[in-house]
């Protein structure tokens, strides 16, 4: 897959990403254009693009955030263009990102919950494509901050290294970060914040 370039994309390619952007993500899961160029202003949370060498065509894009407290990435979103996928250009993505930020420890990620219905088998399809490239399930009772209240999600980590474990102050500080610099939009986020961090257990 050496056809494959990924750069930061910036405020200049969020246009073109927010169609696709809009149709990859559930409503009540994704930012509005104006709070994504807002984040986007404040440096530390960036558009990435991944794009084919030969023809400059958009194969996939990630929203992340560069944690300061923990040394690590935080993926806000991340998607392969449908004509793209199955293709191994979803794992290309997620390796970088992965060792994204030099020295740092890897990256933080939400996933769907499976649920009963049409779209459980690709819930569960996805947590085996991350499992397989090697990140795990973190034992957070984890709540995706929204309008309406936590949405409850799985949130797992892919170390950049052969790190073994994380430690309960590093993840309650990474979750603490990304509530307070990624959903300044969210009014009701230091509540489910609360709760989310009373799950981790100290270890």
């Amino acid at each position: 897959m050496a056809d494959l370039y990924i750069v930061d994309g910036g405020i200049n390619e969020l246009k073109n990403v927010y169609q696709l952007f809009a149709k990859d993500f559930p409503i009540e899961e994704r930012k509005t254009y104006d709070q994504l160029e807002f984040l986007l202003s404040k440096k530390k949370y960036k558009l990435l693009v991944a794009k084919q060498r030969n023809n400059n065509e958009l194969v996939g894009y990630a929203f992340i955030y560069e944690l300061e407290q923990v040394n690590a990435i935080w993926l806000d979103y991340m998607a392969v263009n449908k004509e793209f996928r199955n293709k191994g250009y979803g794992a290309i993505l997620l390796n970088h990102l992965a060792q994204y930020k030099q020295d740092g420890l890897g990256l933080f990620f939400e996933v769907e919950i499976p649920v009963e219905g049409e779209n459980k088998n690709n819930q569960l399809r996805r947590i085996h494509f991350y499992e397989r490239l090697g990140a795990k399930k973190l034992e957070v009772g984890y709540e995706f901050p929204t309008s309406n209240g936590g949405f409850p999600m799985y949130l797992f980590f892919k170390a950049s290294s052969d790190l073994q474990k994380l430690s309960s102050k590093l993840i309650r500080e990474a979750i603490a970060e990304a509530f307070e610099e990624i959903h300044i939009d969210v009014k009701n986020r230091e509540q489910i914040l609360a709760k989310v961090l009373s799950t981790i257990e100290d270890c």
